[in-house]
């Protein structure tokens, strides 16, 4: 999640007015109000999240220990294959997050039916990433997500049209998810060598073989 400060400022001749920051991470935010607060002309300091929601100073303070106790920090790697000999896909996910101090990784695989297209698999691939996310109670952050289709990142960000109507029956259901747990993607291209773990549990998936763990990482 990022914030936008909304800073009432007083001069010294009493004259008051009312600036805004860009948008910044919280941590950023918080010691820029801090400085704000420093010049001793602060009327007010609201925090404005990228849901128009605002927060006061103490809920964001609190809002950031309560974050250290739950899975944040995340980057999901996702990848999908399509199987035309059987006409199935394999999906993989893997998440990699903090909490209270350490590093984690989630992985997840799974076999599917119903699916098209080598495209629809990767997309069905983000579909489950954003579906364990909501399992690992994540809201209101900014996720990273690492896939090397350039179909699925490109038709969610909008920056190619969508003319297939499966795709976009897809992306429907991952923006109002997104939307309902306040989250916002940030969507990175890799290359395939870079994703090759996400890709391997696609692969395994398509042979069978059931994965789903988290572990400790260092």
């Amino acid at each position: 999640m990022k914030l936008k400060i909304i800073w009432k400022y007083q001069t010294k001749k009493k004259y008051q007015i009312t600036l805004d920051t860009d948008w910044l991470e919280i941590k950023e935010a918080l010691l820029l109000a801090e400085d704000f607060e420093s010049t001793g002309r602060t009327k007010e300091i609201i925090f404005l999240d990228q849901f128009d929601s605002s927060w006061t100073k103490k809920q964001v303070i609190k809002y950031l220990k309560e974050l250290e106790e739950e899975p944040h920090n995340i980057t999901v790697f996702f990848d999908g294959g399509f199987d035309q000999s059987t006409n199935r896909s394999g999906i993989g996910v893997c998440i990699y997050f903090s909490q209270n101090g350490k590093e984690y990784r989630k992985r997840f695989n799974e076999k599917l039916d119903g699916l098209l297209t080598n495209n629809e698999a990767e997309f069905a691939a983000l579909e489950n990433a954003i579906l364990l996310l909501e399992e690992m109670n994540i809201s209101g952050q900014t996720i990273i997500i690492k896939g090397d289709s350039q179909v699925v990142l490109n038709q969610i960000s909008g920056d190619w049209p969508c003319f297939e109507e499966q795709h976009e029956r897809f992306i429907n259901r991952i923006e109002t998810k997104c939307k309902n747990l306040k989250i916002t993607l940030q969507l990175d291209l890799i290359k395939r060598n870079d994703n090759k773990e996400a890709h391997s549990l696609a692969t395994q998936a398509l042979k069978g073989n059931k994965i789903m763990s988290t572990i400790e990482v260092t």
